[in-house]
Formats: structure tokens, sequence, C-alpha cells
């Protein structure tokens, strides 16, 4: 089967779907299964659509540079489905670098994520502060009994679980390698539903609070030793 037939096919499938001569007994697919073949039938063209123009615009280019290959339609599928992966793989990482940065603030809406709802009451300064007060006094217990280490985050076990909770939402979040008792590295910071300033406890013992923008330098400081 060639492209032309495959699109013919496609495009009669998408026009003639669910018509049918009065009388005659029909056999239909359910609403899920219907729109997934909706959805798999749009995909498909579209896939052989932008294959089409990126074949075209490849040989445009080709006639004014002598180094690039008269390129196939088969080998322009190959070139848009490798390109489709290769951004997959950056969107996952992308994705997964912010869930480390902003642990349990995201939650899964459809196909996507969104910032999970403010259920509970904002936290005043104080209260945060006292919140992150007693996070940092059960990490200096534990410091104590594992020669000087920090726990390993949240979901570590060696803090009770409640603690890393941020009452607006989310978890604080922990940076590795710093240890209690040191300089004036950050070592645990709120998550991204704090706002726009966040509260930080430094290896010295201090709270502070940081714009977003000057917490994101630190921490690149104190990743990139």
């Amino acid at each position: 089967m060639n492209t032309r037939n495959a699109l013919s096919i496609a495009c009669v499938w998408l026009l003639a779907r669910g018509s049918a001569s009065a009388g005659m007994t029909v056999v239909t697919l359910t609403d899920v299964a219907a729109a997934r073949i909706d959805a798999l039938s749009f995909f498909l063209v579209t896939y052989l659509v932008i294959s089409w123009v990126v074949k075209i615009i490849w040989n445009q280019l080709a006639k004014s540079f002598a180094a690039l290959p008269i390129l196939k339609y088969r080998q322009a599928l190959g070139v848009v489905f490798v390109t489709g992966l290769l951004f997959y793989v950056v969107l996952t990482m992308i994705s997964g670098a912010r869930e480390l940065l902003t642990p349990g603030a995201w939650e899964k809406q459809g196909a996507g994520y969104r910032l999970r709802d403010g259920e509970q009451v904002a936290l005043t300064k104080e209260e945060r502060r006292k919140a992150l007060s007693e996070l940092k006094a059960a990490i200096w217990e534990f410091a104590k009994t594992s020669g000087g280490k920090a726990p390993s985050g949240p979901f570590g076990g060696q803090v009770a679980a409640e603690l890393w909770n941020f009452g607006d939402g989310g978890f604080y979040a922990l940076v590795p390698r710093v240890k209690p008792g040191g300089g004036r590295e950050v070592m645990v910071y709120e998550p991204s539903t704090a706002g726009g300033r966040r509260f930080v406890l430094l290896a010295d013992g201090s709270i502070e609070d940081r714009a977003e923008g000057d917490l994101k330098r630190e921490l690149d400081r104190v990743l990139e030793r």
C-alpha cells in the first residue's frame, strides 16, 4: 500500500464513519473505542502530512546545499519518527526534573499535569517558620546518631514523614551532600507552592527567606560543587 492509498483510506474513514442506509444493521464501536480510533486516525493523517512537508522542505534545501542528500518519502517518515522520540525523551526529562524540584506539588489531569489545588488554609510566615524549625530539630537529632549526616529526604523514613509535609501542598526539598552544622549552604527549602519567597534552612541551622531567583542561583552553586 503506498502513501496515497493510505491517505485516501484514512480520509474516507473520517468522512464516512457513522453513516449508514436506513433499515440496515450496523455494527458500531463503543464511544470510548470510537474516540480512540478518531484520535489514532487524526494522528496518522497528521504524521503523514508532516512527513510530506518535511520531505518538500528538505529537498528544497538540498538544491542549495550540495552536501544534503535527496530525501525520499520513507526516509522523511523515519526522520519525523526519530525526531518525535527525541522530543518525547526531552519532555520526559523536563517533567522529571520539575517533580524533583517541586515534589508533590503536581497532580495528573488527563494527559498532562497541573499544580495541586490549595485545599488547605494558607500558612502565615510565623507558621511556616515554626514548621521548618520543627523539621530542623528532627534533622539535627538524626545527625547526632548518624555521624553528622543528613537524612536522605522526605521518603527515607529517618525523619517523621509528617514533618516533611508543607502545609500549602508539596514537601520540603533536601539538597544532597549538605550536612547539618556546616557553612551557609542551603540544606532544606520550601516547595514552589510557598510562593515567590521561600523559607530555607541553612547548614549552620539558621532559617531565612529567599526570593525564588536568589534561591535558584544558590542551589545552582551548591549543586555544581
